[in-house]
């Protein structure tokens, strides 16, 4: 088993630390995975996941860097699904209301769909 934490960019240290939380308490794998759009390359996403892991973690172990292409929602529901993730990290983004109903939400997406528990990091500002 492992936890998935889905970061948005390099700066989601929270997510990070989190999922590597988690991670520890539960003595699984933590995945860091970034989805990128088609239009990019699966090893420019990898590079944001292990940026964040680099900035978030002093001496991370048992950590991988993922990096996917294509709409995030479904990448991240299929990565977790393949990794037998437990937990599911995200930090979601705040939307007004018309944004979410026009446009949707990748958290809600994930947390509406998700085999495993989803944990909600609040941003800090």
């Amino acid at each position: 088993m492992s936890i998935l934490a889905a970061v948005d960019d390099a700066e989601s240290t929270d997510v990070v630390q989190q999922g590597y939380d988690l991670a520890q308490a539960f003595d699984e794998e933590l995945v860091v995975m970034h989805v990128l759009p088609e239009t990019s390359t699966q090893e420019e996403a990898e590079e944001v996941a292990s940026n964040a892991i680099r900035l978030a973690l002093d001496d991370p172990e048992n950590v991988t860097a993922m990096g996917a292409l294509g709409d995030p929602a479904p990448r991240i529901l299929s990565a977790a699904e393949d990794h037998n993730a437990s937990y599911i990290v995200l930090g979601p983004h705040k939307q007004t209301p018309i944004g979410k109903a026009l446009m949707g939400s990748v958290s809600q997406l994930v947390l509406l769909n998700a085999n495993a528990t989803v944990v909600f990091v609040a941003d800090e500002e």
